[in-house]
């Protein structure tokens, strides 16, 4: 299996699939905003030692950037050849290209800008709750409380309202048949809608388990 090279058809459609994430991926970037642009510049307070952790410290959007490209697309490839069984010349790299760019896009990008840049200005002392020991957090009403919130705010905002809508969007700039950036909206936000209340149960049950 792994010895037969992939046919023609195949070749042709994972090259129209990169070409369409492209174009996808080009559009989507010039909307992030200006700060998702900024790098952080305390390269200087993470010490002349350097490595990947003085990287990451000095560096924490880039890292955030790669780290949730790279994990979503392997998940992908891992879940397709160890638990779907597939041979790698089977792989549906057009699937995989939609991980690939909802990683980069919005989990390395737009997450990073909401759950860092903003939960900072809408709950305050987040680092220092974060950065607390068990035994401090637990005598930190304030504190457990803004959790709480920040938890119900991904929990009944941020993931059915921005989460889901984006991934049928991304999702469909790369499976769909239209190069228009308006159809994978509508088509994509048309599948998140009658797709709604099952997403939204097995959200719940996924985190109960």
């Amino acid at each position: 299996r792994i010895g037969r090279g992939p046919k023609p058809e195949r070749m042709n459609a994972m090259s129209a699939a990169a070409r369409r994430a492209h174009v996808s991926f080009a559009v989507m970037r010039q909307q992030l905003p200006a700060s998702f642009k900024r790098f952080s510049t305390g390269a200087a307070a993470a010490g002349s030692g350097g490595g990947l952790l003085a990287f990451a410290q000095a560096n924490p959007f880039v890292t955030q950037l790669g780290v949730s490209t790279v994990k979503t697309g392997a998940a992908d490839i891992l879940t397709q050849t160890t638990v779907e069984g597939k041979g790698f010349w089977e792989i549906d790299w057009k699937r995989n290209m939609v991980f690939v760019l909802f990683g980069a896009a919005y989990l390395g990008g737009f997450q990073y800008w909401i759950q860092v840049n903003m939960f900072r200005k809408w709950f305050p002392g987040m680092d220092r709750f974060a950065n607390s020991t068990m035994a401090q957090k637990l005598k930190d009403g304030p504190g457990m409380l803004s959790a709480a919130k920040q938890v119900c705010f991904d929990v009944f905002v941020h993931l059915p309202f921005m989460y889901f809508p984006v991934f049928y969007s991304v999702k469909e700039s790369v499976q769909g048949s239209s190069w228009n950036p308006v159809d994978w909206v509508k088509d994509g936000c048309t599948k998140y809608y009658n797709n709604f209340a099952k997403d939204f149960q097995v959200m719940f049950t996924v985190r109960a388990q």
